[in-house]
């Protein structure tokens, strides 16, 4: 199945991803939220498909949700250094108390992130 949204999302926030998820699903788009999407097989490769077809790339930011992000196995990195090797529309969704850590020195590839135009949730 083609998707036009992947959404991304630390798994602690995952209630409040399920809710865009939703509200795009009401809007009419077809989005891929892994936990009800993901088969058997290989993981990495099926995240890595869906993000290459998708139209869109949604990025849910709980406060600090880009702090694990030095890691290079960190998935949350993974799937938004993809997206953006891929030139997709990243639409980072802000939620209360999120702020952009010094993202420049400790994870250079998202140095461009920061200058996306952003949503902020509100609840």
């Amino acid at each position: 199945m083609k998707y036009d949204v992947f959404v991304s999302y630390r798994r602690s926030d995952a209630f409040t991803a399920n809710l865009v998820a939703e509200k795009l699903r009401n809007l009419g788009y077809s989005v891929f939220f892994d936990v009800e999407t993901l088969r058997s097989g290989n993981f990495n490769v099926q995240l890595y498909d869906v993000i290459q077809s998708c139209k869109d790339f949604v990025l849910v930011l709980p406060p600090n949700a880009l702090d694990r992000c030095i890691s290079e196995d960190d998935w949350i990195r993974k799937e938004v250094c993809y997206a953006m090797e891929c030139k997709k529309n990243i639409i980072p969704v802000l939620l209360r108390g999120f702020e952009w850590p010094d993202i420049s020195i400790s994870v250079p590839r998202h140095q461009h992130l920061h200058g996306h135009a952003c949503s902020e949730a509100r609840g």
